[in-house]
């Protein structure tokens, strides 16, 4: 008999697959919390900015204890992929983790993902040796772009660089071409333990090869 994963209901939360583990083991109430909370504020978000962000919901691996307050939720800064950080600031009394967070990584189909502009940005800085490349802030919302990414630097500086798009696709809400600020910072030389580290493994390599 195949077994098909389907919303069910936990603690007055629909759950959706894969945090609903079937007839055995039910669905994980903290996981499908989560998952809500985080597709509330996105709903709220596309609402006010016409856009269509999904979650694609969190790790189905992990654990948190239950929450005692309502969830809260805000874009989450730092992450590799465009992501909600849903926090509890209290739990359960029998827990020993007071608080927590978890990101819950989410998409649409006509953004641009930071991390790609992240990657233009690296690709343009590392022409000049020394220099590394950031993210755009957390909140960065522009279209997917239809052309090849630009990069230059930004206004003369070396601390940031703008990666520019000429035609992104059409959108409801987004503009025809856009800009983004993408922060840059030298990369640090070094240190006498790492090269003592490289060049010890370069002399066993040789000796071995």
């Amino acid at each position: 008999m195949l077994l098909i994963s389907a919303p069910a209901w936990a603690g007055g939360v629909l759950c959706e697959p894969p945090y609903n583990f079937g007839l055995k083991n039910g669905p994980d109430r903290v996981l499908c919390e989560i998952q809500a909370t985080a597709r509330r504020f996105l709903d709220q978000r596309n609402a006010e900015n016409r856009t269509d962000w999904q979650p694609l919901g969190p790790d189905y691996r992990i654990w948190v204890p239950p929450c005692q307050v309502p969830m809260q939720a805000v874009w989450a800064v730092y992450e590799t992929r465009k992501s909600v950080m849903v926090s509890c600031d209290r739990t359960v009394p029998s827990s020993d983790q007071r608080k927590w967070k978890v990101a819950v990584e989410v998409f649409s189909e006509n953004m641009q993902p930071n991390f790609a502009i992240h990657k233009a940005a690296g690709k343009f800085v590392r022409r000049e040796p020394g220099w590394e490349a950031g993210f755009p802030a957390a909140e960065t919302m522009v279209p997917r772009c239809a052309a090849p990414l630009a990069v230059e630097w930004r206004d003369g500086s070396r601390n940031s660089v703008d990666v520019i798009c000429h035609k992104a696709v059409q959108t409801t809400w987004g503009k025809g071409s856009w800009r983004v600020r993408v922060p840059v910072e030298p990369v640090q030389a070094p240190g006498p333990t790492a090269f003592l580290i490289r060049l010890n493994f370069l002399l066993n390599w040789s000796l071995l090869s």
